[in-house]
């Protein structure tokens, strides 16, 4: 297996966990909650922090037969139920996605309903911050892309989305570094493997703080503990609002590159990519050509065509960490 990541080297190992599925868990493991899908609508929401009726429904029922009336009355009997046991709880007002149409409620977790999934998971996130009602279309935001490299996926006959972890969970990786992913994705076929760390970005922070974030990562690459739970490197993926803040990101993140000492070698060892939602969301979908890759001109694939289909040989290339 070719593990696509900024160096395209090949894969160290296959010991990456599945991505959670909750749906096929025995009823035994579900929290005490009399569904399955009530499980997974209360992890879904561990990881992501808040999310409305309509990105829980597509995380439930994606690919199922139910007619889309089934889908969304179930899904709504199943928040209810949750509501009602003192598990998830909705924010005061509505709130609209970030591709736009009707405003919904979004849905969080309570502290109890937190307590049942670190004992369903057999962990504690002590020290955790909980986000306030402002984060909730950034939430929103990673839900959207989670989602398209899982419709991704299962358009594609032996693709799956690996795995989708927290920025906590991503975070623990890269511990003592301050950095804070705002997920990583594992996402593989059966000739390669994608590894990236996920950056969703609002526009509504100052380009100067993007770029200092940006330097967070490389240092943290540069401290190295991340090779205590990490094969290789993973890209970094940021997904942004509109094609003209993509370019201003990829801007300042190039002249970021430029000014260090080892430029050359940095640019072997880290890949920085950037696509607006609307194009991640689009016909293309997220392993289109769609990225801007700092350093480098054109749009690109995260896979290079000549190894997209099973089969087609493989490749790899010196580590370049160092």
């Amino acid at each position: 297996m070719i593990s696509v990541n900024a160096k395209r080297r090949e894969s160290l190992g296959n010991s990456l966990e599945s991505e959670r599925d909750y749906s096929s868990r025995r009823s035994s493991e579900s929290l005490n909650a009399t569904s399955l899908r009530e499980t997974e609508v209360l992890v879904r929401l561990a990881c992501f922090g808040y999310l409305n009726s309509a990105y829980l429904e597509q995380f439930l029922f994606d690919g199922s037969t139910l007619t889309a009336r089934s889908r969304a009355v179930t899904t709504h009997q199943i928040l209810e139920r949750l509501r009602r046991r003192g598990l998830i709880a909705t924010t005061p007002s509505l709130v609209g996605g970030p591709t736009g149409g009707s405003a919904r409620l979004a849905y969080r977790l309570t502290g109890l309903g937190q307590r049942s999934v670190d004992a369903f998971e057999g962990r504690t996130r002590a020290g955790q911050p909980r986000r306030g009602t402002l984060f909730v279309g950034h939430a929103l935001m990673a839900a959207e892309v989670a989602l398209a490299f899982r419709r991704a996926a299962r358009s594609r006959k032996g693709h799956e989305l690996r795995e989708w972890e927290s920025d906590w969970d991503a975070a623990e990786r890269l511990r003592p570094s301050r950095v804070i992913p705002d997920a990583r994705l594992v996402y593989r076929s059966a000739s390669w493997e994608i590894d990236a760390f996920v950056e969703i970005d609002l526009g509504t922070e100052r380009v100067i703080r993007f770029a200092e974030k940006m330097r967070e990562y490389i240092n943290a690459w540069r401290e190295g503990s991340w090779r205590a739970s990490l094969p290789s490197w993973p890209l970094t993926l940021t997904v942004t609002t509109t094609a003209a803040r993509t370019s201003a990101l990829r801007l300042v993140t190039e002249e970021l590159l430029r000014s260090h000492r080892d430029a050359a070698r940095l640019a072997k060892a880290t890949e920085f990519d950037f696509a607006p939602l609307g194009d991640v969301l689009g016909a293309r979908g997220p392993l289109g050509k769609i990225w801007r890759i700092a350093g480098r001109d054109g749009l690109h694939a995260l896979v290079p065509e000549d190894i997209q289909q099973p089969n087609n040989g493989s490749a790899g290339a010196e580590d370049g960490t160092g």
